[in-house]
């Protein structure tokens, strides 16, 4: 039945709806995503004297914590079994165009931000209400919540223990200390979720990123061929050239490669936008770049880099990667890194609902606590379960939590396109 409703909810026009959104903003902001490396740079000491709240830099971090994650390492794999290599163009077509719908959210959050017991608090939520949308906030609210329960906590805890469980650690093991350590992690609240992310997700991504970039090295005559692959499967030329319709694998590549992409990034879902505006001297602009980056980071380094270590070493497993390239040292190695990486997705998304939480009910101190303990229950159900299914409605939840928001960006795009003109190349 999940499998039947993602092939519905999924089909033709989400993918349309959420590809129009990013390239409406791409031409209203005459493709500021080409420029924005220059522009950030141009103004980088300036953003690294700001101070108040939580920093930019540490802001992205977090974010990146909650994109990175596992859809950038187990997500491409599914991407590439369900989709083929075509997949991977139409996730990079989903990038590109959503990035001016990332920067869109995250302006409109910061423009939107307000003071909750000390700490910058931003979102849709708090946007649609100051546009007198009080039902959308709080529903976008709710589904921010159910989301960190089922993308942040069980997809990524149930990726874990399938990494763990190739090593020989029980899936049950594999559970309990993950939940455990999300307890551990989320306990100090919004602020410490930040200053974990500050430094695990750059270290973890750094190790991760050699790794992939020595695997592809090592099998650099393979790399035009897959790259070949990539572009002639996105089209179904192959199919067409052997009187063969291709319409079929074109389709199954663009849905694939858009789901994909937008569980990975999290483009127009309106998720790490809330942590942008936690940063209470951003402006509206600058942050927005700061989510072109995140980005950046996500789809075309991170989710790129293993699309193409798979492809050469011919599989769409991760840790089959690691295996072949580097033997015992390499299947050892891949486990921590899968661990930190979803283990930051998941305090990510704690930060997250914590922050939807604040919104439903402020000064609730009792709220908070089910969600980290929620959370950690589901990280538990996540390691033990069966994981199609937990993807299947990840990317449920995904998809109506982006209704609101993008709801959102259609009733505030006149604001939106007046930030585009701001420190423009």
């Amino acid at each position: 039945m999940l499998k039947q409703l993602h092939a519905v909810l999924w089909g033709p026009p989400t993918a349309v709806l959420l590809c129009a959104f990013g390239a409406y903003f791409t031409y209203k902001s005459k493709f500021r995503q080409i420029h924005v490396l220059r522009i950030v740079r141009e103004r980088a000491r300036e953003l690294g004297r700001r101070e108040g709240g939580i920093p930019a830099g540490a802001s992205m971090a977090t974010a990146l914590g909650g994109t990175v994650g596992i859809g950038s390492v187990a997500g491409v794999g599914l991407a590439l079994a369900a989709g083929g290599a075509g997949s991977i163009f139409w996730m990079w077509v989903t990038g590109f165009l959503g990035c001016m719908l990332k920067f869109a959210e995250t302006a409109v959050a910061v423009e939107y931000r307000t003071d909750a017991n000390g700490i910058a608090a931003g979102g849709a939520m708090y946007a649609l209400r100051a546009a007198g949308k009080r039902r959308a906030a709080a529903a976008f609210a709710v589904l921010c919540v159910l989301a960190c329960f089922g993308t942040g906590a069980l997809t990524q805890a149930n990726a874990v223990a399938r990494a763990a469980e190739m090593n020989g650690i029980p899936a049950t093991a594999t559970g309990v200390v993950f939940a455990l350590c999300v307890i551990a992690a989320v306990r100090g609240g919004r602020k410490s979720i930040a200053r974990f992310s500050a430094w695990a997700v750059p270290a973890a991504g750094a190790v991760y990123l050699l790794a992939a970039t020595a695997v592809i090295a090592a099998h650099a005559s393979l790399l035009p061929q897959a790259l070949e692959d990539i572009f002639v499967s996105a089209f179904g030329l192959r199919q067409a050239a052997g009187g063969i319709g291709g319409s079929a694998v074109v389709m199954a590549a663009i849905r694939t490669g858009v789901v994909r992409g937008v569980y990975s990034s999290e483009c127009g879902m309106g998720s790490s936008p809330i942590v942008h505006a936690s940063n209470n001297t951003a402006l509206p602009h600058t942050q927005g770049d700061w989510g072109v980056l995140e980005v950046y980071a996500d789809i075309f380094v991170f989710s790129t880099l293993t699309a193409l270590a798979m492809l050469v070493c011919g599989t769409n497993s991760a840790y089959v990667v690691f295996a072949s390239s580097f033997g015992r040292a390499g299947s050892v190695i891949y486990v921590p890194l899968t661990a930190i990486f979803g283990f930051a997705a998941a305090v990510s998304w704690c930060f997250y609902a914590e922050s939807a939480a604040e919104y439903l009910r402020p000064q609730s101190r009792t709220l908070p606590k089910l969600i980290r303990a929620g959370a950690a229950a589901c990280a538990y159900l996540g390691a033990v379960a069966n994981g199609e299914d937990l993807w299947y409605a990840a990317d449920i939840i995904n998809l109506f939590m982006a209704i609101p928001n993008l709801y959102l960006l259609f009733i505030k795009r006149k604001e939106i396109c007046r930030w585009f003109t701001t420190d423009r190349a």
